[in-house]
This record gives C-alpha cells, sequence and structure tokens, in this order.
C-alpha cells in the first residue's frame, strides 16, 4: 500500500477541485489547522499538515485506488465479481488520507447542513463502505477507516446496528459540528395567496433552519 495516497490524487480529477483550490489559494485542499487538529483529537491520531484531501470523492475511486495500491503491476482489467464498482455517483463528502508510521488512513467524512440523513441513504453507504473495508475495517492490510459525520447538531435516529463496527464503535457515531447562520433563506412556488403550488404563479421566501432532526416519518425512508 505504499502508494496508496498517490493512487487517490490520480483519480481526484472532478473539476470542482481545481477551480476551489485555484480560486481560495488552497490548490491541494489543505486541511485548516485548527480544523486537523479537532479532526485529530476526535480520532485520537496526529494527522500531518500534507494529509490528502478531496471532496466530493466517488466511492467507485476510492475502491479502484485501493486495488491499484495493492497491486505490483498496474492491469488493464480487473473483476468486478462482487460488484463493488457501481458506475453511480454516490461519493464521500469529504476524504481525508494519511499515513502514519506504516498504517494508512482512510477517513470518510458525511456532512449535512439544512438537511438531515435518512436511514435509507445511510443504509446504503454502509452496505458499500462495509463492502470496501469489512465489518471490521480490516479487509486491506495497513489500512484503517475512519468515518465521521458534521452537521449542525448531533445525529439522532439513524438505526447503527447493521453498520459496519467500525463505522459506530460501541454503537456510537463520530461526530464533528458544523457551523451554519440561521440566517439562511429558500425560495418557494406558492399561488397568489401564498400556499404551496407547482404551477409556480409566483413564489416566497421562507426563513431555512440549519439542519434537521430525524422525524419517525424518516426511518422508513
Amino acid at each position: 500500500m505504499q502508494n496508496l495516497i498517490q493512487h487517490l490524487t490520480y483519480f481526484n480529477s472532478k473539476e470542482r477541485f481545481f477551480l476551489a483550490g485555484r480560486i481560495l489559494g488552497n490548490p491541494k485542499f489543505t486541511l485548516a489547522p485548527e480544523f486537523r487538529k479537532e479532526l485529530g483529537d476526535l480520532l485520537e491520531i496526529p494527522i500531518p499538515v500534507e494529509a490528502f484531501s478531496a471532496m466530493d470523492y466517488p466511492i467507485d475511486w476510492l475502491w479502484a485506488s485501493l486495488n491499484l495500491a495493492r497491486n505490483e503491476e498496474l492491469k488493464t482489467i480487473y473483476s468486478n465479481d462482487g460488484q463493488v464498482i457501481k458506475a453511480q455517483q454516490e461519493d464521500v463528502d469529504w476524504l481525508v488520507a494519511f499515513k502514519v508510521e506504516n498504517e494508512h488512513h482512510i477517513v470518510l467524512i458525511e456532512a449535512k447542513g439544512v438537511t438531515g440523513w435518512t436511514n435509507k441513504q445511510m443504509t446504503s453507504k454502509a452496505v458499500r463502505f462495509g463492502d470496501i473495508f469489512g465489518e471490521q475495517g480490516d479487509r486491506w492490510p495497513g489500512v484503517i477507516p475512519h468515518f465521521v459525520m458534521m452537521s449542525s447538531s448531533p445525529t439522532e435516529r439513524l438505526f447503527v446496528e447493521k453498520w459496519p463496527h467500525w463505522m459506530a464503535p460501541a454503537g456510537s457515531i463520530l461526530w464533528l459540528q458544523l457551523f451554519i447562520p440561521d440566517t439562511l433563506l429558500r425560495v418557494s412556488r406558492c399561488n397568489g395567496e401564498g400556499q404551496a403550488d407547482q404551477e409556480g404563479r409566483s413564489w416566497k421566501v421562507i426563513p431555512r433552519k440549519p439542519g434537521r432532526k430525524l422525524t419517525p416519518a424518516d426511518v422508513n425512508e
């Protein structure tokens, strides 16, 4: 796994990575010192300054990087018997990868700002992460996966019992706060009286509150 981070870098080809890096003057998406410390404290691992960092990283690319890093020779064709490669846009909101001594750490960060998670969405992610890293996170020797959720308030009512053990150690999700302003707005189509209307003859402004807790209706979504 000597070249794992290099392969993660090779696949990181979305234009938003290069665009945001160019405009914000941070072409490598280097983690801010404050966040790097906060994440390191949560994981109880010192995160190096040069840690690889990417946004909206496709899960297919993660699987491919792990396979390429394991094989000494670059092949043309790989087996997809387990159907782990889905050719879908399902991704990791933020991925951080770094090496400490002889171990590679892969941090998968899922975030929600003004919406909330559903069990349907997170179960899909948990199944894929389990396929990639295994139930105990030990599928790849020398690679340790971590899972972190970020939102404006702690996540509730997510059923983690069937998640891989490493995603929710002791049944608890690792969580960091995501700061969202309470002054956000959204627009909604309505009729002349302000009632919701798909015809969109009128529209109105509605305050958008950061984050929401799952309701009983979300459980089966």
